[in-house]
């Protein structure tokens, strides 16, 4: 009897430091997995120039425009519609349609074809230089190098008689681990340097 109860005690002892060593492993990995400490930062009205890498995050993207007059005096106070469908080229749709190529500076538009009658519309020929042509970007709590969040763009046109207007759409944002800031999936060489707070390893805020 004395001896059996030895050899369950010898049993219990051994599965009770097998349990320790199992709880042990068990909490010592878990930072590894979860990494360590990660940081979030604020991307506040980033203004962003339209170029050709730049613009390939808004592609095919329809602005409304509410006063075509921006484009054209002879369009007047009536909205139109201005794509971007590719790096090079823009359309403009309204009571008619015209499409042409993009130079980038600020933005320059040249129109190659045109359905507006004469006077109500640009014509083919017709430069359009906006003298500003930017974009800003707002999204809060981006985590840094890590998915993206819901955030705003706002399109800025100045056309070249004063007029200027501002169309705002929700994108994609992110910041690569470098700080990069990126749009939609595009990277747009601008570096985020701000943030707002670091979280605590393991995941645990």
């Amino acid at each position: 009897m004395q001896k059996n109860l030895g050899k369950a005690m010898r049993y219990l002892v051994a599965a009770c430091a097998l349990g320790s060593a199992l709880a042990m492993v068990g909490c010592g990995g878990g930072d590894g997995d979860n990494g360590g400490a990660t940081t979030t930062s604020n991307v506040s009205n980033q203004s962003v120039p339209v170029n050709a890498t730049t613009v390939q995050a808004i592609l095919g993207q329809p602005f409304t425009i509410p006063n075509g007059s921006i484009f054209d005096p002879g369009i007047g106070n009536n909205p139109v519609t201005f794509t971007f469908p590719s790096s090079t080229t823009f359309s403009l749709g309204g009571s008619s349609t015209a499409s042409g190529d993009v130079a980038f500076g600020s933005c320059t538009l040249t129109v190659k074809l045109s359905g507006f009658p004469a006077a109500q519309g640009p014509q083919v020929g017709k430069v359009i230089p906006f003298t500003t042509c930017s974009i800003q970007i707002t999204a809060s709590n981006v985590t840094v190098g890590s998915g993206a969040v819901s955030g705003t763009l706002t399109l800025t046109l100045s056309g070249p008689n004063g007029s200027s207007t501002s169309l705002a759409i929700t994108v994609q944002v992110s910041i690569r681990s470098d700080g990069t800031l990126v749009i939609n999936g595009v990277a747009t060489g601008i570096t985020i340097s701000g943030t707002t707070g670091t979280t605590g390893t393991g995941g645990t805020p």
